[in-house]
C-alpha cells in the first residue's frame, strides 16, 4: 500500500468507524443490481412516489437498510451532489484555521457562487460555507488548490470514492459542473452521503441556513448567504445535505432526517419534478414504511 493511500485511509478511519465496515458494490444477491423500480410491496405498502426522475434510494441510515430504489447502479451526472465527495476528502486534511489566497483561477469560476475575489484570504472554514451553503463553485476551486491543486484533489475523490464503496463513481471536478465522464450513481451517492451525514465537520457546516461571508465585492464587504437546501427550514427532523443542479445533470440531491428516532436517508440523480417536492415524498415514504418492508439490500454490501 503506497504512503498517499496510507494517508487517505488515516484522514478517513473516524468517519468510517461510523457506518458498515464492508465497502463494495451490491452482492449478486442484492436487488440493487436490477434496473427500474426496485421494491418489496407488502399488502399494506405505500405505492412510491411518482415522479419524473432516472434514479433513486431510500434507505435506513443506521442500519443501511435499502428500502426501495429506481436504477440505483446507473451512472449519471451528479451535478454538485458531487461536493459531498469534495468534503469527504478535504474535510480531514485542511486545517479550517488556515488562510488561503485566492488565485485568479479560484474567482472566475463560472455557475454558483459564495463570491471570493482574486488576491483576498479568506479562512479555510469560511471557504467551507461558501462551498456547502451556496454551493460556491468558486469555493470548490479554492479548497482544492489550498489541497495542491485540482488535479491532486481529484485523485484524492475518487480513491476516497473507492474507499468508501462508490466504486460506479468517477469524479473529474471538485465542483461538479457537466463534465465529459464525471458520473456517479444514485446507490453511490448514498454510501458517500452516509459518511458526510456521520461526519461532525460536514454537518456543521451543511445544516446551517445563513451565514455572514466577508470580503466580497470591490468595496470588500459583508453579505449573508444562505444554504440552497430549503429543506433545513421547511422538513422537520431534516439533519443535512447536499443539493445539485446542472442542464445535463438535472435536479440531483443528497440528505437525511430523522423522526422518532429513525435517520431515512435518500439519494436521487436527473430529477425533472421539484426536487423540495420530490425529496419531501421520498422520506415521508421511507418514513412510513422503515421497518414494516423487507429491505431491497443493504448499502455496502
Amino acid at each position: 500500500m503506497n504512503s498517499k493511500r496510507i494517508a487517505i485511509l488515516a484522514l478517513l478511519s473516524l468517519t468510517l468507524s461510523l457506518i458498515p465496515t464492508h465497502f463494495s458494490q451490491a452482492s449478486e444477491q442484492s436487488q440493487l443490481n436490477q434496473s427500474g423500480i426496485i421494491v418489496n410491496y407488502g399488502e399494506f405498502t405505500p405505492e412510491l412516489p411518482k415522479a419524473k426522475v432516472k434514479a433513486y434510494l431510500i434507505a435506513n441510515l443506521t442500519t443501511g437498510e435499502v428500502l426501495a430504489a429506481k436504477n440505483p447502479q446507473k451512472q449519471l451526472p451528479p451535478a454538485s451532489t458531487i461536493k459531498t465527495l469534495t468534503a469527504m476528502t478535504l474535510l480531514g486534511k485542511l486545517d479550517p484555521a488556515r488562510t488561503y489566497k485566492v488565485r485568479r483561477i479560484d474567482a472566475r469560476m463560472y455557475g454558483s457562487e459564495v463570491g471570493i475575489v482574486q488576491g483576498r484570504k479568506y479562512t479555510i472554514e469560511q471557504l467551507w460555507f461558501g462551498l456547502l451553503l451556496p454551493s460556491g463553485n468558486d469555493a470548490a476551486m479554492a479548497l482544492a488548490n489550498a489541497n495542491g491543486g485540482i488535479a491532486k484533489t481529484v485523485s484524492e475523490m475518487n480513491e476516497t470514492a473507492k474507499l468508501l464503496g462508490a466504486i460506479n463513481t468517477v469524479a473529474k471536478t471538485p465542483h461538479g459542473l457537466d463534465t465529459a465522464g464525471q458520473v456517479t450513481t444514485a446507490y453511490d451517492i448514498a454510501l458517500i452521503g452516509q459518511a458526510a451525514i456521520n461526519n461532525d465537520a460536514f454537518r456543521k457546516y451543511a445544516r446551517t441556513t445563513r451565514y455572514i461571508f466577508p470580503n466580497v465585492g470591490r468595496s470588500n464587504f459583508e453579505i449573508e448567504i444562505t444554504n440552497t437546501n430549503k429543506l433545513l427550514s421547511s422538513y422537520p427532523g431534516l439533519i443535512a445535505g447536499k443539493t445539485g443542479f446542472t442542464t445535463q445533470a438535472r435536479s440531483c440531491y443528497v440528505g437525511a432526517a430523522r423522526r422518532n428516532g429513525e435517520v431515512i436517508l435518500i439519494s436521487f440523480l436527473n430529477a425533472h419534478s421539484n426536487r423540495d417536492e420530490l425529496a419531501t415524498a421520498l422520506f415521508d415514504w421511507g418514513f412510513a414504511v422503515n421497518g414494516q418492508i423487507v429491505p431491497v439490500g443493504k448499502l455496502g454490501q
